[in-house]
């Protein structure tokens, strides 16, 4: 039987999701270009340990292959000699390249939520000193309306 606490938890969460459709339309509005930016950003930086993973399987599967071969070199000089070690170079260079894009992104994905979070804190304070000018001097009195302005 579900307590009083979570059920009051679990309103207030439903009623903070309420919230989001009208925040995110404030976010879109403040900037579409770095929303979208961001969006993208994420799904990309998502989608690369899949693909670090798949290159991972690619590189295990060529070196078993190396390791099977019946006639395979027998010195290290041989193996690169041979060309045999190209395909499993090239994937391992796949991978070093993913890791440094993943931290890349990473980087830009941070950079464009602060210049994106800046920009809606200045459109939102912004909006607020707006509606404030609108109201009477007598309602900057009144505590609980300090309180909801705060």
């Amino acid at each position: 039987m579900p307590s009083g606490r979570n059920v009051g938890s679990r309103r207030e969460r439903c009623g903070a999701l309420r919230t989001l459709r009208p925040f995110v339309a404030m976010v879109w509005r403040t900037s579409p270009s770095l929303t979208v930016a961001s969006l993208l950003l994420r799904l990309v930086r998502a989608l690369l340990p899949v693909v670090t993973l798949y290159i991972g399987k690619l590189i295990i599967d060529d070196v078993v292959q190396l390791v099977q071969m019946a006639n395979r070199p027998a010195t290290p000089r041989e193996w690169l000699d041979s060309g045999l070690l190209n395909g499993l170079g090239v994937l391992l260079l796949a991978e070093l390249a993913l890791a440094v894009l993943s931290d890349i992104l990473g980087r830009v994905v941070s950079l464009v939520d602060s210049l994106l979070s800046e920009r809606v804190t200045n459109a939102s304070s912004v909006s607020l000193m707006e509606h404030a000018a609108t109201l009477d001097l007598e309602d900057f009195e009144d505590a609980e309306f300090q309180d909801q302005l705060e």
